[in-house]
């Protein structure tokens, strides 16, 4: 058995280097490969962490071995003996939670971004060594053996993994953060501050609580001994979270705690991330672990890793009571609405989305919109509409809950994952439904989703509105099939929308939009004046700059879509409809 060390330190932090040694024993050949992954789990990219290794070395008994590059992530090296130790740097200078970051103020470190692998060996323990400047703390959800609580004090001190595969998913917040701490059925729980903003640290503990209780009673216990929450504070711009087994990394902007709609989307990622504790790290499709991190691993499931995990999201926070049912409505309606603007929901399914988040998801361009969909968004809305249907064909005897818990029973973390049906005969075995016509229409076929008829169940009616009418009565404006952006003062197209006028007109994305009808166009404001007085049918003519030459196109403006949306409580609904969205929703303020 070969015996593997890592030791991490900080020393060039403030170049953004992050130095890391590999000390092998008890070899057995003339040769190992060490392997920079390219990417990380929960993240469907290739992200080519090799880029960022640096100042690689390796020898044995004090002396240099030779060594040699053989693929992009893959470094050969000579073995003289039984023992080699290997140094590099990585240079971590991009704050996100795909990736590592390291500074004067902190080092945020993924391991698949810092810490290669013996080729051969991913399923042996290894142990961390971390070393960091004086006064710092070392937090990471791995067990610390240095310490005799859950978490060590400042300074420096030794974590075990079981396996590489546990190792990447335990990142490492390395700092002076701060530490909030709370525990749940007796278990240790810690949200780790990195950064400052205008969070309350009382609230926070106190939502966050809330969160982990609705999940664990929804799921019917906590699967881990401990849990981390890392909470990174950055810009306007910062965004994001990626789960792990028994810790999530969050990434928002700073003053995102107030005002409450701010602030819902904090509760928003932390019900997400946390509810992927089940539904991913443990309860997972086949192939998603034990992971080859070289190359992409394909599944159709994703829309069922994500987009039901959203879809209890924002459900589950309802159900805690963090979210009125009237407010949990009006953001469905905001998921719908955005939806059915997505042109591409005629042409890619779910199960689509899924298999090519490789290649789409994450590398979105300006014709996404028309190609594809979020498999977040939609499988959200088929998620919500597949539960409706089984409590509605049940008489309200079973749900979406009930098969959740079925395939967890099923599908036990150390087993083979979910293959692609698993949803389709959970929904057999749980409530006696045959859901393959569902599954056709709109997980691997792309029919629209009727909406209105599933929420009916509930008593939700819905109801369309357009936003932009002045005054009752008022025709709303004609539309350009258009999305705009403001770039550098310039008022630019983003996106034309292939079911719209622009699109057939000749508007192409990052044209410069100047005049309607010769009547100059300074932003979103004036266009939109422009056209109000304008109706369906007209043709006006845009004038642009596309690549600095001065154009003018003439555009036939079409019938606006809807953009606004409602789903309204019915009071007079019958006593099943009654009984099921208080189920549903569990709130007592649901009619």
């Amino acid at each position: 058995m070969v015996m593997i060390r890592y030791k991490l330190s900080l020393a060039a932090r403030v170049q953004h280097l992050v130095d890391v040694d590999i000390h092998l024993t008890d070899l057995s050949t003339d040769a190992v490969d060490l392997v920079m992954p390219a990417w990380t789990p929960g993240s469907y990219l290739l992200r080519e962490y090799a880029r960022h290794v640096q100042n690689f070395r390796a020898e044995a008994h004090g002396q240099p071995v030779s060594w040699s590059k053989v693929e992009k992530g893959r470094w050969r090296i000579a073995v003289q003996g039984r023992s080699l130790s290997v140094h590099y740097q990585v240079y971590a200078n991009e704050l996100s939670v795909r990736t590592s970051h390291a500074d004067a103020t902190h080092a945020h470190l993924m391991p698949a971004a810092t810490c290669m692998y013996l080729e051969g060996a991913k399923d042996e323990r290894v142990q961390i060594d971390v070393e960091p400047p004086v006064g710092w703390t070392v937090a990471t959800g791995l067990p610390c053996l240095s310490a005799g609580e859950p978490w060590p004090g400042p300074g420096a001190a030794t974590f075990m993994a079981e396996s590489y595969d546990q190792l990447v998913d335990s990142p490492f917040e390395i700092g002076t953060h701060r530490t909030l701490a709370f525990a749940v059925d007796g278990r240790p729980h810690r949200i780790v501050v990195w950064g400052r903003g205008n969070e309350d640290d009382q609230r926070l503990v106190a939502d966050t609580q809330r969160i982990v209780e609705a999940e664990r009673d929804f799921w019917g216990g906590l699967p881990y001994d401990d849990y981390t929450f890392f909470l990174l504070l950055g810009g306007k711009t910062a965004s994001g979270g990626l789960e792990h087994r028994n810790s999530t990394s969050l990434f928002v902007p700073r003053f995102i705690f107030r005002p409450a709609k701010n602030y819902e989307r904090y509760l928003s990622l932390v019900s997400h991330e946390f509810f992927h504790t089940w539904n991913v790290k443990r309860l997972r499709a086949a192939g998603l672990g034990p992971f080859d991190y070289t190359q992409e691993t394909y599944t159709p499931l994703l829309w069922a890793m994500e987009g039901v995990t959203e879809y209890y999201t924002d459900l589950l926070l309802c159900r805690a009571g963090l979210f009125s049912s009237q407010r949990y409505l009006e953001r469905l309606a905001d998921d719908i609405l955005m939806q059915q603007a997505t042109p591409g929901r005629q042409l890619q399914s779910l199960s689509c989305s899924s298999f090519d988040s490789w290649i789409k998801f994450y590398r979105p361009d300006e014709n996404t919109v028309n190609t594809g969909i979020s498999y977040y968004l939609k499988g959200a809305l088929v998620a919500l509409v597949l539960d409706l249907d089984i409590r509605q064909r049940t008489n309200n005897v079973h749900s979406l809950d009930h098969v959740m818990s079925y395939l967890y029973e099923q599908y036990p973390l150390g087993g083979p994952g979910m293959p692609p049906d698993a949803y389709q005969q959970a929904i057999q075995q749980v409530a006696g439904i045959d859901a393959s016509d569902f599954f056709d229409r709109y997980i691997n076929g792309t029919d629209e989703v009727p909406f209105s008829e599933y929420l009916a169940a509930a008593g939700i009616v819905l109801e369309w509105s357009f936003k932009d009418r002045q005054h009752d009565g008022d025709e709303p404006r004609p539309t350009l099939g258009i999305r705009i952006r403001s770039d550098n003062g310039q008022f630019k197209v983003a996106n034309v929308l292939s079911d719209g006028p622009a699109a057939r007109s000749g508007l192409a994305a990052e044209d410069e939009l100047i005049a309607l009808d010769d009547f100059r166009i300074a932003d979103e404001g004036t266009l939109y004046e422009r056209l109000r007085d304008r109706q369906p049918g007209e043709t006006v003519t845009m004038t642009v700059f596309r690549r600095e030459m001065l154009m003018r196109i003439a555009v036939t403006l079409g019938t606006p879509q809807h953009d606004g949306l409602k789903l309204v409580l019915r009071p007079d609904v019958t006593e099943a409809q009654r009984a099921l969205r208080a189920d549903w929703l569990r709130q007592h303020d649901t009619g």
